[in-house]
């Protein structure tokens, strides 16, 4: 699976980061940001890209990885709109998970038709795997059997909550 992830949707989310921050500790608080994706990936068939917002960037850089975290800056542009971009031209959209509360972002990836998940459902997923399913995955059926009524048993509770009470 694949999790393509609105970076700082997921950092303020995680409240890894503030937005008064000055610049040198913003900087810091993203490294960090990555370094808590890269280990709780770790032993994982799970490929994780990360695109942060780059507007004021003075040039493009290259998609660059962060202990095997794939890291991509938008150029010029909004993380929305490069992972808009990114989805439209996925080749198997079923198999990515975008991970973002922004509605702009999850109404992209509902139209490719990519699997969506909170930051929460993620967050959740990363620190405890064992209690949360995949972000994204279908859901198992919840666990309590439910019972088969038969025809006898049904004709029975109908005819008892249709039957008006005696009056007194």
């Amino acid at each position: 699976m694949t999790f393509l992830i609105d970076g700082y949707n997921l950092m303020y989310a995680a409240g890894l980061a503030s937005r008064g921050m000055p610049a040198p500790q913003f900087d810091r608080a993203r490294s960090r940001f990555l370094d808590w994706l890269a280990d709780g990936a770790k032993g994982r068939a799970a490929v994780l890209r990360v695109v942060f917002d780059a507007l004021l960037a003075p040039s493009p850089s290259l998609e660059a990885l962060h202990r095997g975290v794939r890291v991509r800056f938008a150029f010029r542009q909004t993380a929305d709109d490069l992972i808009e971009q990114l989805v439209a031209v996925e080749q198997k959209p079923a198999a990515v998970t975008v991970v973002s509360n922004d509605g702009r972002v999850r109404e992209a990836g509902r139209r490719a038709e990519c699997l969506l998940a909170t930051c929460e459902e993620f967050i959740d997923w990363l620190i405890h795997p064992e209690n949360h399913p995949e972000p994204g995955a279908p859901r198992a059926p919840e666990d309590k059997p439910v019972p088969a009524v038969s025809d006898e048993d049904m004709n029975e509770w109908l005819n008892a909550f249709n039957t008006p009470k005696p009056k007194r």
